[in-house]
């Protein structure tokens, strides 16, 4: 049985990592979410979404012929900064109810938002099996998409964060608990950045999927996810995202704790 690599021990311990976050927001969902207007839902789709990006990549080591594996778990790293995103824009609904989130100017930005947080979503997926023995011929369309897609996720950082701003003008018409989870939005975006500027560097690091054909630039090189350097890929992405995902839980069930 083949030994796993660094990347491949680094997926089992993300696995073991999200496994408790998959719990414990599988009983806010159920308790909560589905009556009230909270970012829990995306936050435990996207834990499930690491889980198995994890469990794909330690069994393509394990199995190293089956390249479908490879494909599957390299789209859904790079794809599922979109739900992290769709978590953000909850947790602001949520912090707002009864305050800005009624404000129809807002409601609206908010679906907008969401709406290209999917795009971005079916823009990643695509452009990861573009150029694949998916569809071997596509591979400059599979770059664009893939490139775009890491465009759209930085304008959605750059429009959540200005929105986010925008949120506290309400500061004080809101209660005390509902402004601590802001102050972990707050507190949470710095992270989110660092994950959204990694997804922009590795897009920009090699024209294939599979890190192959690395960029002529040495320091664009180093962030591929795949080839590159690991450091830079566990702290940027993966540690940034779980930085993210701990504060909005922390900040989040302090909130349910007080009957939302």
């Amino acid at each position: 049985m083949p030994a796993l690599d660094v990347r491949g021990k680094i997926a089992a311990a993300q696995i073991a990592f999200y496994v408790p976050v998959a719990v414990l927001t599988i009983l806010l969902v159920f308790r909560y979410a589905f009556r009230r207007d909270a970012g829990w839902f995306f936050l435990l789709i996207f834990a499930l979404v690491r889980i198995t990006g994890g469990a794909l990549l330690v069994a393509a080591e394990m199995q190293p012929s089956n390249i479908d594996l490879f494909i599957a778990a390299y789209i859904i790293q790079f794809a599922g900064l979109a739900l992290l995103m769709m978590s953000t824009i909850g947790f602001l609904g949520m912090a707002g109810q009864h305050t800005y989130s009624d404000v129809p100017r807002l409601s609206i930005m908010f679906r907008i938002i969401g709406l290209l947080a999917l795009t971005a979503l079916a823009v990643s997926i695509a452009g990861g099996l573009l150029g694949t023995h998916v569809n071997p011929d596509a591979g400059s369309t599979g770059l664009i998409l893939r490139r775009v897609g890491a465009g759209i996720f930085a304008g959605l950082y750059v429009a959540l964060t200005l929105i986010h701003f925008g949120t506290w003008t309400y500061r004080w018409h809101l209660k005390s608990y509902r402004r601590n989870l802001l102050w972990g939005i707050s507190t949470a975006l710095p992270f989110l950045g660092v994950r959204v500027a990694y997804s922009v560097l590795a897009a920009w690091s090699s024209s294939d999927l599979f890190g192959l054909s690395l960029s002529s630039n040495p320091t664009l090189a180093r962030f591929n996810p795949i080839t590159g350097d690991w450091v830079p890929f566990l702290i940027m992405s993966l540690v940034m995202e779980y930085a993210v995902v701990l504060i909005y839980l922390l900040s989040s069930t302090w909130l349910s704790r007080r009957r939302l």
